[in-house]
């Protein structure tokens, strides 16, 4: 297909969706990331996204059981081991931003299709200026994942194949402020994904272990990966936190709520869509991060971030 901005069948002149008013949760999304874009970009020289969370999805997108064996960035950021563990596979990016992960999708894994979705007009304009100015053949679509309709909406605008073989979201799930929500953003990926074998890989905020026992009320953090959580009132599964990530050395930062939900309630909402099968990743730091991350053990595991792989059957 042609690269560059798709719109859904339920969009006005200029692109813009018009059935992703109807949810709460993503218009809030859109007008949130018009704010953040330039400050969450900068943002992903943060030291867990670029040591822990980037080589872990990898892992969990190559099938491989620890990110120390996928690849992943060099420390240098310029030199890329290619492999061909997605040579041939279609690959739909659910929530995709800027791009960031469409780009590594399509020159680091070497899938044969990337598309990528986000209801942010912002982030999408990011993406399409990277694709400018290092055409890798992605196309790019604004659509409200929130909806009913969103599925239906991706297949006919970017036409066949109407299944993929794997289906990726970055923090995609904790824009779903209730039950229902959760529910729809695992439906949407489930039909979009192939059965026989099809795969749902996600990055997810989660209302984990730490967040429920946190020794300080309202406030969770590690300075050595860079990250800060604060919320108020009692946790709880589906709650809503400040998520705050430090660009390396506390140069920028960005701020964005989440609702985090437990991994029961996710791996709940995921069957109930249809994937029969579901496995957490564990998070690890890769070999090429700095001491003082490797060191961090304590930290890592106190991180409220998952990475899941659902599957059809």
């Amino acid at each position: 297909p042609a690269t560059g901005r798709m719109a859904s069948n339920a969009s006005d002149a200029d692109g813009e969706n018009t059935d992703r008013h109807d949810s709460g949760s993503g218009s809030k999304a859109a007008k949130l990331y018009a704010n953040i874009a330039v400050d969450y970009n900068a943002a992903k020289s943060n030291p867990f996204k670029r040591y822990v969370e980037e080589p872990t999805f990898a892992s969990a997108v190559l099938g491989l059981g620890h990110p120390n064996t996928a690849h992943h960035r060099s420390s240098s950021d310029t030199v890329h081991r290619p492999c061909s563990a997605l040579s041939g596979q279609h690959v739909l990016d659910l929530g995709c931003g800027a791009g960031h992960y469409c780009r590594i999708l399509k020159t680091d894994m070497d899938a044969a299709i990337v598309r990528g979705v986000d209801i942010s007009e912002h982030m999408l304009a990011g993406a399409e200026r990277q694709e400018t100015q290092t055409p890798l053949g992605i196309a790019y679509m604004c659509q409200d994942l929130l909806v009913p309709s969103a599925a239906a909406n991706i297949v006919q605008a970017f036409g066949p194949p109407e299944q993929v073989d794997l289906v990726t979201a970055e923090y995609l799930i904790p824009y779903a402020a209730n039950a229902k929500e959760l529910g729809q953003v695992c439906t949407t990926a489930a039909d979009l994904v192939k059965p026989g074998g099809g795969r749902f890989v996600s990055i997810v905020s989660l209302c984990s272990a730490s967040i429920m026992s946190a020794p300080t009320d309202g406030h969770l953090e590690s300075k050595d990966l860079g990250w800060a959580a604060t919320w108020e009132g009692e946790p709880h599964d589906g709650m809503c936190v400040e998520m705050t990530l430090f660009a390396q050395n506390e140069s920028s930062r960005c701020t964005f709520p989440n609702y985090l939900w437990s991994k029961e309630s996710i791996e709940k909402a995921l069957r109930s869509a249809g994937f029969a099968q579901v496995e957490w990743v564990s998070i690890a730091a890769a070999d090429n991060a700095p001491d003082a991350i490797k060191s961090a053990i304590d930290d890592i595991a106190k991180t409220p971030v998952g990475v899941f792989v659902a599957r059809r059957l």
